[in-house]
């Protein structure tokens, strides 16, 4: 099943979908898309060149990440757990265990998987590179070289 796809602002406007997220000065928006299950639809629009990461957090529940928003939404009632404008440009979303870490170019939240709270967020003291899951700990390098280490 396809989940994602890109459509015109044309049929965006002309979509009855509810609306995940979009930029206040539509002017700004570049793409525009449906996010749907066949049964349940949302749509969305975003100004950068990059695609949105879409991720299954659990059955029919998904994440959906790009530019500055962040969104958790489940298929089975039609509903948008967390909706977030991030303070930095999104760049992934990693599951650990009952843990969603949403990750942006100098912070990452950590969500928890059963109620879709806000759980911690750590500032990070440089760009975002990588990230490993080590046990029960949560290793994160940053551009300069930095390592900060979190426990699970």
């Amino acid at each position: 099943m396809n989940l994602f796809n890109e459509i015109t602002k044309i049929e965006f406007n002309a979509l009855n979908e509810l609306t995940l997220f979009k930029e206040a000065d539509d002017r700004a928006n570049n793409h525009y898309a449906i996010i749907s299950d066949g049964m349940y639809g949302l749509k969305f629009s975003w100004n950068s060149e990059i695609e949105p990461v879409i991720i299954e957090v659990k059955p029919k529940v998904y994440s959906i990440g790009i530019d500055q928003h962040f969104a958790v939404v489940d298929f089975s009632s039609n509903t948008i757990l967390l909706n977030l404008n991030l303070f930095y440009n999104f760049y992934d979303t990693k599951i650990f265990k009952e843990w969603i870490f949403i990750i942006s170019e100098l912070e990452i939240l950590k969500v928890s998987r059963l109620d879709f709270n806000i759980i911690e967020t750590y500032e990070l003291p440089d760009f975002f590179s990588d990230i490993e899951f080590k046990g029960e700990v949560v290793e994160i390098r940053c551009s300069g070289g930095e390592i900060m280490q979190l426990k699970t």
